[in-house]
């Protein structure tokens, strides 16, 4: 009887729970290599998360876990780049002041075309920033495409302090202001940017977002805040039905902004590019964004393990949903140029001009 009280406290379905433990019972009565008790539970909990069919929701371990770590910090091991993906190619996007990769002649807009021999294009881009990142010490040989020309360099990688936000002035009154990526430290980095920009006369701006996957959604708000009016930036309802907002206080007269987004543009970029849309504090151009909707939390299980979980799906600053949709860009414009060489991106070029045309 007591038996049964727990086994309906931990699930409405004891039939299905009672099939699991007989099923584990067998398998350890007749296996026959040692197995133990620890890989054979962890192996169904990996089983359960991925029987969500969720690509957002994992179990975070080791490995995992240490570059979850990193991608939250902005700590980490390499050469000192930012990567980015268009179509099947790889791109440096920018090159940190003072790295290994700067002091190695990388430049941004370079293709990597292969990883210590090994061909980019079998690989995503978080398998190419795995293969680029590594200890302290070591080297990397990257195979590299510039202005069509193909070139090998080894590269010895460092501790690297990854910033999120890089800006400089592009025209006369107009700053360019790049996020990577939304992590903890991103919302200073932004602030710093913005004010050394309006101290150079910056009096309209282009923001870019491309290739940013996202990060977090407390950093893309406090960004919000600083360029934004006041107001709802993102929501989400809770499976309690609980509803989550975000609201900023804002600043009280954008100046005006064009926003750029690609298809690599996820989850928090899309955050900030939907609540520059739907508030109709900037213009959107580019090719429609990823189309990330969800919202994960992490739930930390042990010492070097969390289970990373979608528990929502969020609303743009309108209430619209995005998810496997994205955000449609206000103006259209097709790549063809050199993304992110900025003398030769038709994407900052069409959006350089229409500021410049506006009163």
């Amino acid at each position: 009887m007591i038996l049964t009280a727990g086994v309906f406290y931990l699930t409405n379905d004891p039939v299905a729970l009672w099939h699991f433990f007989s099923n584990y019972k067998l398998v350890k009565a007749n296996y026959f290599r040692p197995v133990s008790d620890a890989a054979l539970f962890n192996g169904a909990l990996q089983g359960m998360v991925s029987s969500l069919g969720d690509p957002y929701s994992t179990l975070l371990e080791g490995k995992k876990y240490s570059e979850l770590m990193e991608q939250t910090s902005g700590e980490y091991g390499g050469i000192g780049v930012v990567l980015g993906q268009s179509d099947t190619h790889f791109y440096v996007i920018s090159v940190f002041p003072g790295s290994a990769a700067e002091k190695s002649d990388i430049r941004p807009g370079d293709e990597i075309t292969a990883i210590d021999g090994n061909p980019t294009a079998s690989m995503d881009l978080a398998a190419l920033a795995e293969a680029v990142r590594g200890r302290a010490g070591t080297s990397v040989s990257l195979a590299l495409l510039r202005s069509g020309e193909p070139f090998t360099i080894s590269v010895t990688r460092s501790n690297i302090t990854m910033p999120t936000v890089q800006g400089k002035m592009a025209a006369d009154g107009i700053g360019y202001i790049h996020i990577y990526s939304f992590t903890r430290h991103t919302p200073d980095e932004f602030r710093s940017e913005y004010e050394k920009l309006q101290q150079a006369g910056m009096k309209k701006m282009i923001l870019d977002l491309r290739m940013n996957p996202g990060g977090m959604v407390d950093s893309v708000v406090a960004v919000a805040d600083q360029i934004l009016t006041q107001g709802t930036i993102v929501s989400y309802r809770m499976k309690t039905g609980e509803m989550e907002k975000f609201d900023i206080q804002g600043i009280q007269q954008p100046i005006p902004m064009a926003v750029l987004i690609d298809r690599g543009s996820a989850s928090a970029a899309e955050i900030l590019a939907g609540a520059v849309q739907d508030k109709k504090e900037g213009t959107i151009f580019g090719e429609t964004s990823f189309g990330k909707g969800t919202v994960q939390t992490i739930l930390q299980t042990g010492q070097d393990e969390a289970l990373k979980l979608s528990i929502a799906e969020y609303l743009t600053a309108a209430g619209r949903q995005i998810d496997k949709k994205g955000i449609q860009p206000d103006i259209a414009v097709r790549q063809t140029g050199q993304v992110f060489d900025l003398d030769h991106d038709s994407v900052f070029q069409r959006a350089l001009d229409f500021l410049e045309g506006e009163s």
